[in-house]
């Protein structure tokens, strides 16, 4: 069981050495090199969100993709692996400890 445990925690360290290059080619070269944004006074930034607008579209879109990310975790919380795949793994697991 230890050396499982060590396997595991290798090939997981293992994992978090790779690289992401999708996500360095994502920002382009104009995004790099672009300034840093200006800091505007907060009297400012509330008159500038006082001109948002809520439509029924909005709300209707906004209740869609919340609908959506509740399914989505209501999925991602059922169990990855089924009950007879589990006791077969564990039937292994307790032959070879």
């Amino acid at each position: 069981m230890l050396r499982l445990s060590l396997a595991f925690t290798f090939v997981a360290l293992l994992g978090a050495c790779s690289d992401f290059p999708q996500l360095d080619d994502a920002v382009s070269p104009a995004a790099k090199n672009a300034p840093y944004p200006s800091l505007i006074p907060m009297d400012q930034a509330l008159a500038n969100a006082q001109d948002v607008q809520i439509t029924d579209e909005s709300v209707s879109t906004l209740k869609g993709r919340m609908n959506g990310l509740k399914n989505r975790a209501t999925r991602a919380k059922r169990p990855v692996i089924d009950t007879e795949t589990r006791k077969r793994l564990q039937d292994a697991i307790d032959r070879h400890s």
